[in-house]
């Protein structure tokens, strides 16, 4: 069946993020992708000359949804609070339901470490300031202490990075809402009574 070229190499992403992630970039073969997602090796090679290539196609996708996932959740609501919550909440879910997103994640600075800015953090460097606007609107619509938006912003940032990267640790029983309960709470209330 002739599908559009599109949709084919969305395919060829998935099983390549599947692939690489089960048996690493070294390990893993360009044949193996290419069966997994239903296409000759020479498909493959035709949408991604090299399997560098390919590997980090999976991870500007797998990034592009990341983002249009939390924009989807942005928009969803108006009170600058509630979005901020909703966007935490599609991050920490988006890694939840992409558990291999880490792993490429790790594989990326184990392989390319002297190559180049690791596709993850040269994303987040671009895109930090995309941000600055929610936290200006919480700012401007709540009684928030003496704290810069850039600094709101950075601490909102560890605080899903970490809990992202940690979500996954044995003695860890809550889910991801779960999780985010806890972890909006204390970015917005901090952690000492108020009188």
């Amino acid at each position: 069946m002739h599908k559009p070229a599109e949709e084919r190499q969305h395919e060829i992403l998935e099983a390549a993020a599947k692939i690489f992630s089960k048996c690493g970039y070294q390990a893993a073969d360009m044949q193996v992708i290419a069966d997994k997602a239903g296409v000759g090796k020479g498909t493959v090679y035709r949408y991604f000359p090299s399997k560098e290539e390919l590997f980090k196609s999976v991870l500007h996708e797998k990034l592009d949804m990341l983002r249009c996932i939390m924009e989807k959740a942005h928009d969803a609501e108006t009170d600058p609070l509630a979005r901020l919550r909703l966007v935490m909440k599609a991050h920490m879910c988006f890694f939840e339901d992409n558990p291999e997103v880490l792993e490429l994640f790790a594989q990326e600075r184990a392989e390319f470490r002297d190559k180049t800015q690791s596709v993850y953090f040269m994303r987040v460097s671009e895109n930090r300031d995309d941000w600055l606007h929610l936290f200006s609107d919480i700012k401007a619509a709540y009684p928030v202490r003496d704290i810069s938006v850039e600094d709101m912003r950075d601490v909102c940032a560890d605080l899903m990075h970490g809990a992202v990267i940690l979500h996954d640790l044995p003695f860890n029983k809550k889910s991801s809402s779960e999780s985010l309960e806890v972890i909006f709470d204390f970015y917005v209330q901090g952690i000492l009574q108020h009188k």
